[in-house]
């Protein structure tokens, strides 16, 4: 697996990875810039609204959440709506539709990753850990899931790699699911996903950390609870 990041390029040797029982080396790139894929391809029209949309999401999730949903109409095939669509209802506070959201992307985009690792991420968090394989297609690696593709973006990689470290701590095996949280560390120790792995490989830490983000959750319900109200 080789990786680069801004302002220069590092390589590593391939690291062993776990699929199922095997033990088997992958080698593909982790890219630090944009990646562009058959998946992610959004029509110019769109991308040039949803970058105008994005800053609204924190700013003023309510007026984003109005334009996704026109744009998710029109586009329903176009992935990163549903994402940012979740994020905005998230930043209301408003777990459930944002959970629904999620669910929606997965069944009408199955085989874009984020679908899938936002759906895995929900399975796992309701203790439905057999799911798991099923949403990979029993492909516990990035190449095997998609063997056409040579580049990842780190987001990517950092993504699946915290899921299957979470996978593989709710399955007892524990060895390849701190192989996965140290290669996870090496590539990006500033990794949003980190704290979701953590939580699965040290439950303690983890539920230290599931506290926070509950009570910042209710803050946000909070402030939405205040605003409908004035």
């Amino acid at each position: 697996m080789k990786y680069n990041k801004k302002p220069k390029k590092n390589a590593q040797r391939p690291i062993k990875m776990k699929s199922g029982e095997e033990l088997h080396f992958s080698e593909y790139e982790i890219s630090f810039d944009p990646v562009d894929t058959k998946a992610e391809k959004v029509p110019i029209q769109v991308k040039n609204q949803i970058q105008g949309i994005y800053g609204l999401i924190t700013s003023d999730p309510k007026l984003a959440i109005e334009k996704l949903l026109v744009l998710k109409e029109q586009y329903p095939q176009v992935p990163m709506l549903y994402n940012h669509l979740s994020a905005a209802y998230m930043q209301l506070g408003n777990r459930k539709i944002s959970q629904e959201i999620i669910n929606e992307n997965y069944r009408t985009n199955p085989d874009y990753l984020f679908a899938k690792l936002g759906y895995a991420q929900l399975c796992l968090g309701n203790g439905e850990y057999e799911k798991i394989p099923v949403i990979f297609n029993n492909k516990f690696d990035l190449k095997m899931l998609y063997p056409d593709r040579n580049k990842f973006h780190v987001t990517e990689f950092t993504g699946f790699t915290a899921v299957m470290c979470a996978y593989y701590s709710c399955m007892g095996k524990k060895k390849t699911a701190e192989l996965l949280y140290k290669t996870l560390i090496q590539v990006d120790p500033e990794a949003r996903m980190i704290s979701f792995a953590e939580q699965y490989l040290h439950p303690s830490l983890g539920r230290k950390v599931m506290n926070w983000l509950g009570q910042r959750a209710h803050k946000i319900e909070s402030r939405a609870e205040q605003r409908k109200n004035k």
